[in-house]
Protein backbone atom coordinates (compact mmCIF):
# COMPACT_ATOMS: atom_id res chain seq x y z
CA UNK A 1 0.00 0.00 0.00
CA UNK A 2 1.34 3.84 -1.05
CA UNK A 3 -0.29 6.41 1.50
CA UNK A 4 0.01 9.65 -0.76
CA UNK A 5 -0.15 13.64 0.43
CA UNK A 6 0.08 13.22 3.84
CA UNK A 7 1.95 15.27 6.01
CA UNK A 8 3.88 12.86 8.37
CA UNK A 9 5.43 13.37 11.47
CA UNK A 10 9.15 11.74 10.81
CA UNK A 11 12.20 12.40 12.45
CA UNK A 12 11.16 14.54 15.19
CA UNK A 13 9.31 17.20 12.44
CA UNK A 14 6.10 17.70 9.99
CA UNK A 15 7.12 17.01 6.44
CA UNK A 16 4.89 16.59 2.87
CA UNK A 17 5.81 12.71 2.54
CA UNK A 18 4.43 9.20 1.35
CA UNK A 19 4.60 5.96 3.35
CA UNK A 20 4.98 2.59 1.44
CA UNK A 21 3.70 -0.33 3.88
CA UNK A 22 4.68 -3.71 2.71
CA UNK A 23 4.66 -7.15 4.91
CA UNK A 24 2.83 -4.92 8.14
CA UNK A 25 5.83 -2.64 8.21
CA UNK A 26 6.88 0.79 6.72
CA UNK A 27 8.83 -0.19 3.56
CA UNK A 28 9.71 3.79 2.72
CA UNK A 29 9.30 7.29 3.73
CA UNK A 30 9.74 10.23 0.97
CA UNK A 31 8.52 11.38 -2.11
CA UNK A 32 7.28 7.38 -3.72
CA UNK A 33 5.35 6.55 -6.87
CA UNK A 34 3.12 4.20 -7.05
CA UNK A 35 4.61 0.84 -8.26
CA UNK A 36 1.96 -1.59 -10.80
CA UNK A 37 -0.59 -3.21 -9.43
CA UNK A 38 0.20 -1.28 -5.79
CA UNK A 39 -3.04 0.01 -3.86
CA UNK A 40 -2.98 3.69 -3.54
CA UNK A 41 -4.68 5.86 -0.27
CA UNK A 42 -5.05 9.51 -0.64
CA UNK A 43 -3.99 11.05 2.70
CA UNK A 44 -5.28 14.21 1.84
CA UNK A 45 -3.42 16.63 3.46
CA UNK A 46 -4.33 14.82 6.51
CA UNK A 47 -1.47 14.60 9.26
CA UNK A 48 -0.06 10.74 8.60
CA UNK A 49 1.49 9.94 12.44
CA UNK A 50 3.47 6.53 13.49
CA UNK A 51 0.71 4.34 15.42
CA UNK A 52 0.60 5.53 19.11
CA UNK A 53 2.28 2.93 21.42
CA UNK A 54 0.04 2.60 25.27
CA UNK A 55 2.17 1.42 27.60
CA UNK A 56 -0.44 1.35 30.62
CA UNK A 57 -3.93 -0.06 29.11
CA UNK A 58 -6.61 -2.29 31.44
CA UNK A 59 -9.17 -2.66 29.35
CA UNK A 60 -11.19 -1.63 26.16
CA UNK A 61 -14.37 -1.41 24.51
CA UNK A 62 -16.12 -3.82 26.71
CA UNK A 63 -12.97 -6.42 27.14
CA UNK A 64 -10.63 -6.29 30.23
CA UNK A 65 -6.95 -8.05 30.73
CA UNK A 66 -7.65 -9.27 33.95
CA UNK A 67 -10.71 -12.24 32.20
CA UNK A 68 -8.07 -13.33 30.05
CA UNK A 69 -6.92 -14.53 26.41
CA UNK A 70 -10.38 -13.56 24.75
CA UNK A 71 -10.74 -10.60 26.14
CA UNK A 72 -7.01 -9.17 25.48
CA UNK A 73 -7.32 -10.49 21.93
CA UNK A 74 -11.42 -8.09 21.62
CA UNK A 75 -8.87 -5.38 22.71
CA UNK A 76 -6.15 -5.91 20.20
CA UNK A 77 -8.89 -5.84 17.46
CA UNK A 78 -10.62 -2.90 18.56
CA UNK A 79 -7.20 -0.78 19.84
CA UNK A 80 -5.76 -0.70 16.30
CA UNK A 81 -9.10 0.82 14.93
CA UNK A 82 -8.41 3.70 17.33
CA UNK A 83 -4.43 4.07 16.02
CA UNK A 84 -3.14 2.17 18.32
CA UNK A 85 -0.24 0.13 17.00
CA UNK A 86 0.84 -1.47 20.38
CA UNK A 87 -0.05 -1.73 23.89
CA UNK A 88 0.92 -3.33 27.14
CA UNK A 89 -2.32 -4.69 29.36
CA UNK A 90 -1.84 -3.62 32.73
CA UNK A 91 -2.96 -5.90 35.88
CA UNK A 92 -4.66 -4.48 38.61
CA UNK A 93 -5.18 -5.66 42.26
CA UNK A 94 -6.19 -9.85 42.39
CA UNK A 95 -5.04 -12.58 44.12
CA UNK A 96 -1.97 -14.09 43.13
CA UNK A 97 -3.83 -17.12 41.01
CA UNK A 98 -5.78 -14.43 39.71
CA UNK A 99 -3.04 -12.55 38.63
CA UNK A 100 -1.07 -15.81 37.09
CA UNK A 101 -4.34 -16.16 34.91
CA UNK A 102 -4.60 -13.07 33.30
CA UNK A 103 -0.81 -13.30 32.77
CA UNK A 104 -1.17 -16.48 30.96
CA UNK A 105 -3.96 -14.72 28.46
CA UNK A 106 -1.24 -11.69 27.71
CA UNK A 107 1.71 -13.95 27.60
CA UNK A 108 -0.54 -16.08 24.77
CA UNK A 109 -1.82 -13.23 22.73
CA UNK A 110 2.27 -12.13 22.68
CA UNK A 111 3.33 -15.46 21.13
CA UNK A 112 0.37 -15.73 18.98
CA UNK A 113 -0.41 -12.08 17.77
CA UNK A 114 -4.30 -11.40 16.04
CA UNK A 115 -3.39 -11.28 12.43
CA UNK A 116 -4.72 -7.85 12.17
CA UNK A 117 -4.48 -6.07 15.80
CA UNK A 118 -2.29 -4.03 17.81
CA UNK A 119 0.31 -5.97 18.80
CA UNK A 120 0.98 -6.87 22.80
CA UNK A 121 4.63 -6.08 23.65
CA UNK A 122 4.36 -7.70 27.15
CA UNK A 123 2.02 -7.57 30.00
CA UNK A 124 2.24 -4.24 33.32
CA UNK A 125 1.59 -5.18 36.60
CA UNK A 126 -0.12 -2.58 38.17
CA UNK A 127 -0.35 -4.43 41.39
CA UNK A 128 -0.30 -5.53 44.61
CA UNK A 129 3.16 -4.19 46.09
CA UNK A 130 1.15 -0.91 46.50
CA UNK A 131 0.70 1.20 49.30
CA UNK A 132 -3.05 0.76 50.93
CA UNK A 133 -3.21 4.25 51.75
CA UNK A 134 -3.05 5.21 48.22
CA UNK A 135 -4.49 2.22 47.22
CA UNK A 136 -7.00 4.45 44.56
CA UNK A 137 -9.02 1.61 43.15
CA UNK A 138 -6.89 -1.31 43.57
CA UNK A 139 -8.06 -3.95 46.10
CA UNK A 140 -6.89 -3.31 49.78
CA UNK A 141 -7.27 -7.34 50.47
CA UNK A 142 -5.04 -8.20 47.42
CA UNK A 143 -2.33 -6.00 48.19
CA UNK A 144 1.12 -7.35 50.19
CA UNK A 145 4.82 -6.23 50.88
CA UNK A 146 7.01 -6.85 47.84
CA UNK A 147 9.62 -9.53 47.55
CA UNK A 148 11.34 -11.48 44.46
CA UNK A 149 9.42 -14.70 46.13
CA UNK A 150 5.80 -12.73 46.07
CA UNK A 151 7.01 -11.44 42.48
CA UNK A 152 8.13 -15.35 41.18
CA UNK A 153 4.65 -16.90 42.77
CA UNK A 154 2.98 -14.61 40.23
CA UNK A 155 4.65 -15.15 37.02
CA UNK A 156 5.61 -18.56 37.55
CA UNK A 157 8.20 -18.49 34.47
CA UNK A 158 6.17 -16.31 32.30
CA UNK A 159 8.00 -14.20 30.25
CA UNK A 160 5.25 -11.48 29.45
CA UNK A 161 5.66 -9.27 32.36
CA UNK A 162 7.34 -5.90 30.98
CA UNK A 163 6.73 -2.93 33.73
CA UNK A 164 6.05 -2.96 37.30
CA UNK A 165 4.45 -0.34 39.07
CA UNK A 166 4.86 -0.26 42.77
CA UNK A 167 5.02 1.72 45.88
CA UNK A 168 9.11 2.03 46.19
CA UNK A 169 8.80 2.96 50.36
CA UNK A 170 7.51 -0.11 51.23
CA UNK A 171 10.12 -2.85 53.26
CA UNK A 172 11.85 -5.01 49.97
CA UNK A 173 10.84 -2.50 47.72
CA UNK A 174 14.45 -1.23 46.73
CA UNK A 175 15.66 -5.29 46.42
CA UNK A 176 13.18 -6.22 44.46
CA UNK A 177 13.64 -3.02 41.82
CA UNK A 178 16.89 -4.11 41.39
CA UNK A 179 15.77 -8.00 41.19
CA UNK A 180 13.44 -7.07 38.48
CA UNK A 181 16.07 -4.60 36.79
CA UNK A 182 18.27 -6.96 36.10
CA UNK A 183 15.34 -9.08 34.58
CA UNK A 184 14.53 -6.33 31.88
CA UNK A 185 11.34 -5.14 33.74
CA UNK A 186 10.57 -1.73 34.60
CA UNK A 187 9.31 -0.21 37.74
CA UNK A 188 7.44 2.72 37.53
CA UNK A 189 6.28 4.23 40.98
CA UNK A 190 2.56 4.73 42.21
CA UNK A 191 -0.06 3.65 44.47
CA UNK A 192 2.70 5.15 46.89
CA UNK A 193 2.94 7.42 50.10
CA UNK A 194 6.78 7.56 49.21
CA UNK A 195 8.89 10.90 50.02
CA UNK A 196 11.14 12.60 47.11
CA UNK A 197 14.02 11.18 49.27
CA UNK A 198 13.00 7.71 48.69
CA UNK A 199 11.78 8.29 45.14
CA UNK A 200 15.39 9.18 44.13
CA UNK A 201 17.01 6.13 46.18
CA UNK A 202 14.64 4.17 44.36
CA UNK A 203 15.60 5.75 40.57
CA UNK A 204 19.43 4.46 41.85
CA UNK A 205 18.06 0.82 42.45
CA UNK A 206 16.51 1.26 38.81
CA UNK A 207 13.27 2.63 38.76
CA UNK A 208 12.67 4.54 36.22
CA UNK A 209 8.88 5.71 35.97
CA UNK A 210 6.26 6.91 37.60
CA UNK A 211 2.85 5.92 37.14
CA UNK A 212 -0.24 8.27 36.23
CA UNK A 213 1.58 11.70 37.71
CA UNK A 214 0.04 13.19 40.71
CA UNK A 215 -2.96 10.45 40.84
CA UNK A 216 -2.57 7.70 43.60
CA UNK A 217 0.49 9.11 45.25
CA UNK A 218 1.69 11.85 47.35
CA UNK A 219 1.28 15.31 46.55
CA UNK A 220 3.46 17.80 45.36
CA UNK A 221 4.66 20.08 48.21
CA UNK A 222 6.92 23.09 47.95
CA UNK A 223 8.94 21.83 51.19
CA UNK A 224 8.47 17.88 50.27
CA UNK A 225 8.09 17.31 46.73
CA UNK A 226 6.62 13.83 47.32
CA UNK A 227 6.40 11.25 44.18
CA UNK A 228 5.25 14.14 41.48
CA UNK A 229 8.18 16.27 42.62
CA UNK A 230 10.64 13.64 42.60
CA UNK A 231 9.47 12.40 38.91
CA UNK A 232 9.58 16.04 37.66
CA UNK A 233 13.25 16.71 38.73
CA UNK A 234 14.82 13.53 38.44
CA UNK A 235 15.81 13.12 35.03
CA UNK A 236 16.42 9.61 35.37
CA UNK A 237 12.54 9.49 35.56
CA UNK A 238 10.35 9.12 32.93
CA UNK A 239 6.24 9.90 33.74
CA UNK A 240 3.13 8.85 32.53
CA UNK A 241 0.29 11.23 32.03
CA UNK A 242 -3.50 10.82 31.62
CA UNK A 243 -4.87 13.53 29.19
CA UNK A 244 -8.00 13.45 29.11
CA UNK A 245 -9.03 16.79 31.11
CA UNK A 246 -10.29 14.76 34.02
CA UNK A 247 -7.26 13.55 36.06
CA UNK A 248 -5.12 16.63 35.30
CA UNK A 249 -5.63 19.69 34.78
CA UNK A 250 -4.35 21.31 31.58
CA UNK A 251 -1.81 23.47 33.38
CA UNK A 252 -0.32 20.37 34.92
CA UNK A 253 -0.55 18.65 31.63
CA UNK A 254 1.42 21.75 30.43
CA UNK A 255 3.65 21.77 33.58
CA UNK A 256 4.43 18.13 32.81
CA UNK A 257 5.42 18.66 29.56
CA UNK A 258 7.74 21.70 30.18
CA UNK A 259 9.84 20.09 32.91
CA UNK A 260 10.23 16.48 31.13
CA UNK A 261 10.20 17.31 27.32
CA UNK A 262 9.02 14.97 24.59
CA UNK A 263 11.28 12.68 25.95
CA UNK A 264 10.08 12.43 29.15
CA UNK A 265 6.41 12.38 29.21
CA UNK A 266 4.38 9.07 28.36
CA UNK A 267 0.81 9.33 27.28
CA UNK A 268 -1.43 6.81 28.73
CA UNK A 269 -4.67 6.34 28.64
CA UNK A 270 -5.54 3.67 32.28
CA UNK A 271 -8.36 3.13 30.28
CA UNK A 272 -10.91 0.69 32.03
CA UNK A 273 -13.68 -1.10 29.94
CA UNK A 274 -16.06 1.77 28.92
CA UNK A 275 -13.18 3.30 26.40
CA UNK A 276 -14.73 3.58 23.60
CA UNK A 277 -18.29 3.09 24.49
CA UNK A 278 -21.71 5.22 26.14
CA UNK A 279 -21.88 6.35 29.89
CA UNK A 280 -23.06 3.75 32.32
CA UNK A 281 -22.16 1.50 34.39
CA UNK A 282 -19.80 -1.18 34.40
CA UNK A 283 -16.91 -2.29 36.94
CA UNK A 284 -12.98 -2.71 37.29
CA UNK A 285 -11.47 -5.11 39.63
CA UNK A 286 -14.41 -6.73 40.27
CA UNK A 287 -15.82 -3.48 41.24
CA UNK A 288 -18.83 -1.43 40.22
CA UNK A 289 -17.92 1.32 38.17
CA UNK A 290 -20.23 4.35 37.37
CA UNK A 291 -19.09 6.29 33.74
CA UNK A 292 -20.96 9.88 33.99
CA UNK A 293 -19.79 12.40 31.12
CA UNK A 294 -16.37 10.44 30.31
CA UNK A 295 -14.95 10.21 34.01
CA UNK A 296 -15.43 6.52 35.58
CA UNK A 297 -16.06 6.34 39.58
CA UNK A 298 -16.35 3.93 42.35
CA UNK A 299 -19.24 4.62 44.38
CA UNK A 300 -17.29 6.34 46.76
CA UNK A 301 -16.35 8.75 43.93
CA UNK A 302 -12.55 7.60 43.42
CA UNK A 303 -11.46 7.55 40.00
CA UNK A 304 -10.94 3.95 38.01
CA UNK A 305 -9.24 4.25 35.29
CA UNK A 306 -10.01 6.38 32.60
CA UNK A 307 -12.57 6.03 29.16
CA UNK A 308 -9.35 7.77 27.25
CA UNK A 309 -8.17 7.41 24.08
CA UNK A 310 -4.74 7.63 22.87
CA UNK A 311 -5.36 10.01 20.42
CA UNK A 312 -7.78 11.65 22.36
CA UNK A 313 -4.71 12.34 24.85
CA UNK A 314 -2.78 13.89 22.00
CA UNK A 315 -5.33 16.35 20.59
CA UNK A 316 -5.90 17.90 24.49
CA UNK A 317 -2.61 18.17 24.96
CA UNK A 318 -2.18 19.95 21.85
CA UNK A 319 -5.59 21.98 22.36
CA UNK A 320 -6.18 22.27 26.45
CA UNK A 321 -2.30 22.23 27.03
CA UNK A 322 -1.27 24.47 24.55
CA UNK A 323 2.47 21.68 23.61
CA UNK A 324 3.64 22.05 20.41
CA UNK A 325 2.37 18.67 18.01
CA UNK A 326 5.78 18.22 17.55
CA UNK A 327 6.53 17.93 21.33
CA UNK A 328 2.98 15.68 21.56
CA UNK A 329 3.51 13.19 19.14
CA UNK A 330 6.62 11.79 20.49
CA UNK A 331 4.53 11.24 23.96
CA UNK A 332 2.09 8.77 22.60
CA UNK A 333 4.49 6.84 19.89
CA UNK A 334 8.73 6.84 20.05
CA UNK A 335 8.72 7.89 24.02
CA UNK A 336 6.31 5.21 25.57
CA UNK A 337 8.08 2.55 22.88
CA UNK A 338 11.76 3.50 24.10
CA UNK A 339 11.07 3.56 27.91
CA UNK A 340 10.48 -0.30 27.49
CA UNK A 341 12.47 -1.15 24.62
CA UNK A 342 9.99 -1.93 21.78
CA UNK A 343 12.03 -1.66 19.27
CA UNK A 344 10.47 -0.94 15.78
CA UNK A 345 7.35 1.09 17.23
CA UNK A 346 6.73 4.72 17.58
CA UNK A 347 8.67 6.40 14.16
CA UNK A 348 7.59 6.76 10.59
CA UNK A 349 10.86 4.75 9.58
CA UNK A 350 11.57 1.67 7.34
CA UNK A 351 11.19 -1.46 9.58
CA UNK A 352 8.54 -0.07 11.72
CA UNK A 353 5.15 -0.81 12.43
CA UNK A 354 3.29 -0.29 9.82
CA UNK A 355 -0.02 1.35 11.71
CA UNK A 356 -0.30 5.24 10.45
CA UNK A 357 -2.67 7.12 12.68
CA UNK A 358 -4.39 9.80 10.83
CA UNK A 359 -5.12 13.33 12.33
CA UNK A 360 -6.88 16.13 10.42
CA UNK A 361 -5.94 19.78 11.11
CA UNK A 362 -8.11 19.83 14.61
CA UNK A 363 -6.41 17.11 15.81
CA UNK A 364 -9.53 14.99 15.28
CA UNK A 365 -9.24 11.36 14.82
CA UNK A 366 -9.46 10.45 10.67
CA UNK A 367 -8.81 6.70 10.68
CA UNK A 368 -5.95 3.86 10.35
CA UNK A 369 -4.07 2.45 7.81
CA UNK A 370 -2.50 -0.56 8.29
Amino acid sequence: MLVKNGVCFADGRFTRADVRLHGGKIAAVGQLEAEPGEEVQDAAGLFVLPGFVDIHIHAFGGADCMRGEADVRRMSDGLLETGVAAFVPTTMSAWPEQTYEALCGIQAVMDRPQPRGAAVLGAHMEAPFLSPKYKGAQLEACLSLPSAEAYEAMVRGLSCVRMMTLAPELPGAGPLIAYLKARGVVTCAAHSAASAAQVHAAADAGLSQITHLFNAQTPLHHREPGVPGAGLADERILVQVIADGIHLHPDVLRIAALCKGERGVALISDSMEAAGLPDGRYELGGQAVTVKDGAARLENGVLAGSTLLLHQAVQNMITLAHVPPEKVIPMATSTPADSIGAKGYGRLAPGYAGVLALMDAQWRFAGVLA
